[in-house]
């Protein structure tokens, strides 16, 4: 994809895990559209918030960085040096009307003219797969270097093809340990069901102990929410009680907080990391918008989608199911529950 008879051809499957500074990085990018107003303080504002994507839709491509920082703790020292690293490609295929489809070879001899069983047979079983209705919509398969995801059209087509490293020893050990804490909280459903205890309760607290639960109690009070997320990837709302629309009352002063809803998040989310408990409908971070409509049962009351990212929202008696994806990644990035509020 070089632009110049003296530079080499440079594949992006093979900057994954190299910064920012690499001179490859730089020669891949340097002409993309969003290259002439990507400055320092770009950079900076990205390692703040850990998250910086590029998508260029000329050459079917699209680029997720991290910081450096939370790079090394996901998956090991990075191939080169930068602020930045680049930690997925994906490459699409039937994705959308304006987007190109990639030319050229993804991992091996795949691109993204390839089906299910050239897959298969190129890279084994795969690890998982998501079926809608017999029809096998996503995949993952594990090689030495790469996670390979590779989402399907109902009609078999291959949509992207999405390459992230494969997560070090360090942090398989630590995912391990905080999916050992969050099978000690409540559930997403049990949290539906405390919706408007309040935040004063003995027994909220206890239920919340592992992650310290009273330490984020003046986080409710100034912000309206308690964030878990850096270490535990969930956050609880909180709202007045008199705010609240709930068919049951409550009793407590009209102004004090209560329970009224959380939210799941992705790893990588910002500085987040993932959520490894379970969430409603046995949704999956994994999961695209039709897996998660299947597993719902019924299409959602409202809807947003643009060429990169989405959301579902379902009404259920007294709470909201809001559901926000990246479609550039064909995976869930939020789950949020959501009381309801008198306005």
């Amino acid at each position: 994809m070089g632009n110049a008879s003296d530079e080499r051809v440079v594949v992006p499957a093979e900057l994954v895990g190299c910064g920012w500074d690499d001179l490859c990085v730089q020669q891949l990018i340097k002409r993309w559209p969003d290259r002439p107003f990507i400055d320092e303080e770009s950079i900076q504002k990205a390692e703040e918030d850990g998250r910086f994507s590029l998508f260029n839709l000329e050459l079917g491509v699209y680029l997720f960085f991290t910081d450096a920082a939370s790079f090394m703790a996901r998956y090991g020292m990075p191939k080169s040096a930068g602020p930045i690293v680049l930690s997925r490609a994906v490459f699409f295929g039937a994705y959308h009307q304006d987007v190109e489809r990639f030319q050229g070879a993804v991992i091996g001899e795949l691109d993204v003219a390839s089906r299910f069983d050239r897959w298969t047979s190129q890279l084994g079983q795969a690890e998982w797969t998501h079926e809608i209705g017999g029809t096998i919509r996503k995949a993952r398969w594990r090689t030495d270097a790469y996670l390979v995801d590779v989402s399907f059209s109902a009609g078999g087509d291959c949509r992207l093809v999405s390459l992230m490293p494969v997560y070090c020893p360090e942090a398989v050990v630590l995912q391990a340990e905080a999916k050992q804490r969050h099978l000690a909280l409540p559930t997403p459903a049990q949290v539906v069901e405390a919706i408007g205890t309040p935040l004063s309760d003995p027994a909220l607290a206890a239920a919340f102990q592992p992650v310290d639960f009273a330490s984020k109690l003046h986080e409710a009070s100034s912000h309206g929410e308690m964030d878990f997320s850096r270490d535990d990837g969930f956050e609880l709302y909180a709202s007045p009680a008199d705010a609240l629309a709930l068919d049951r009352p409550i009793n407590v002063s009209a102004g004090a907080p209560c329970l009224s809803g959380s939210r799941y998040r992705s790893d990588l989310d910002f500085k987040s990391v993932q959520w490894q408990g379970s969430l409603p409908y046995d949704i999956t971070f994994d999961d695209g918008p039709d897996t998660v409509v299947a597993k719902v049962g019924r299409v959602a009351d409202r809807e947003n989608f643009d060429e990169m990212q989405g959301s579902h929202r379902w009404h259920f008696g007294n709470y909201d199911l809001h559901v926000l994806y990246s479609l550039a990644e064909d995976h869930v990035y939020r789950v949020t529950l959501l009381g309801r509020t008198k306005d």
